[in-house]
């Protein structure tokens, strides 16, 4: 920055991604000097660009291309044109044609688009779960009750009952848990879909007395019963971290569930339970589920495309989807249940998926101490999200045929 002063501009210190933190508030929004020969800017951000004529014209000429990009993604839309088509001018409705060939040149108009997705899923085979890559293998995970440990479940004193239903519903130490009360809305319908498919170790966690009653003679779901007054639906999910913990500290896995998850088959099958936590994904394609790498540029330090200063490479992920995954009864993932469960109940305007979001994709820092849980990313195809679900499912039927498809996916949310 010193050897810029002494040439007597900076470079061009516009930034997209963050105002500057050490400029001061208030400057004008563009200051022209008298002389000619450079321009001084403060754009909106508050950073100071002062540049020759010379280079003005090429941040301008860079910054109309930037714009004439923003156009464009990754969308093919094929509209054919007749070379002689009717051409329309939009501002006075003019077609140049009689009135009947006008009303079918706008029939033709409301015809839907041809509209093309590039493929994101590439590499599906199926949702079958893949061996490991040769010479690599899965860190063994820290389970609360060891696979031979027969006296099962664990640390029952205090918890009886839970630990009653937990020997009568779990298969193989896993349950599938959904946390409601009886204003959840279609929750007998949700249930009705998990029972159908014959899930048998199936548990409704009722935070009513409403809910649990008319579930205690039900067939094919066990309940639950927590006290807890927690009205709306942010409040109720706010609970299920100190619920799920109780579970996990037991010895038992738990698919957590929210109940406006669509169940297409038993979802056990496809699941891994090689990492803490197994999760859906908000992503729309490989590359927003599983994560990339993204180039960040700090302008501040030069111009040159070379320069290896000025560039930063920063990763990105889409959010991870509360609404389905699994929590295996690790240490790992009672501490992420401990530590979520404390910021719901201090953190008011903290959200459920925010905050599990934080906690698992963010490291240690200063005073921070995060639960080390290990993360794995569900295939958007088969735990499927309502993005991927509309714009590549309905549509690729090579998707659809794939032979552990079987047409459908397990999961759709």
């Amino acid at each position: 920055m010193f050897l810029a002063a002494l040439r007597g501009h900076w470079d061009d210190l516009s930034r997209k991604h963050e105002s500057n933190p050490f400029h001061r508030d208030g400057q004008s929004v563009r200051d022209v000097a008298g002389d000619g020969h450079f321009l001084a800017e403060h754009d909106s951000t508050g950073w100071e660009t002062k540049l020759f004529s010379y280079e003005k014209k090429a941040v301008d000429a860079t910054r109309a291309k930037e714009s004439k990009d923003a156009l464009f993604h990754d969308v093919d839309v094929d509209v054919s044109v007749d070379d002689d088509a009717t051409q329309i001018d939009f501002i006075t409705g003019n077609t140049g044609v009689a009135v009947d060939e006008t009303s079918a040149f706008f029939a033709d108009l409301e015809k839907p688009l041809q509209i093309t997705y590039p493929d994101p899923f590439k590499r599906f085979t199926g949702c079958d779960p893949e061996p490991a890559m040769a010479g690599l293998r899965p860190r063994k995970l820290d389970l609360i009750a060891k696979p031979d440990d027969r006296n099962w479940p664990k640390n029952c004193e205090g918890h009886a009952e839970l630990c009653a239903i937990l020997r009568k519903t779990a298969i193989n130490r896993e349950v599938l848990a959904a946390v409601a009360n009886s204003g959840a809305p279609g929750i007998f319908e949700f249930i009705d879909g998990i029972v159908s498919l014959g899930i048998e170790n199936f548990v409704i966690i009722a935070l009513d007395d409403a809910l649990h009653d008319k579930l205690k003679n039900r067939k094919g779901v066990a309940s639950y019963r927590v006290k807890n007054d927690a009205q709306g639906s942010h409040k109720v999910s706010a609970q299920k971290f100190g619920i799920v913990k109780q579970f996990v500290d037991r010895g038992c896995s738990v698919l957590l569930t929210d109940t406006d998850v669509a169940y297409l088959r038993n979802p056990f099958p496809f699941l891994y339970r090689d990492s803490d936590v197994e999760s859906m994904s908000d992503g729309w394609d490989a590359s927003s589920a599983f994560g990339f790498f993204e180039t960040v540029d700090d302008a501040s330090l030069g111009r040159s495309l070379n320069s290896g200063r000025k560039h930063a490479l920063s990763f990105r992920v889409a959010a991870l989807n509360s609404g389905m995954w699994l929590v295996m009864a690790t240490q790992a993932s009672s501490r992420l249940m401990t530590t979520m469960a404390h910021r719901m109940a201090t953190e008011q305007n903290l959200w459920d998926q925010a905050g599990y979001n934080l906690e698992l994709w963010f490291a240690s820092r200063d005073d921070v101490r995060v639960s080390g849980a290990t993360v794995r990313v569900l295939h958007p195809l088969c735990f499927v999200n309502s993005k991927v679900m509309f714009r590549y499912v309905l549509g690729l039927s090579r998707i659809r045929q794939a032979p552990t498809f079987a047409g459908c996916p397990p999961v759709i949310t």
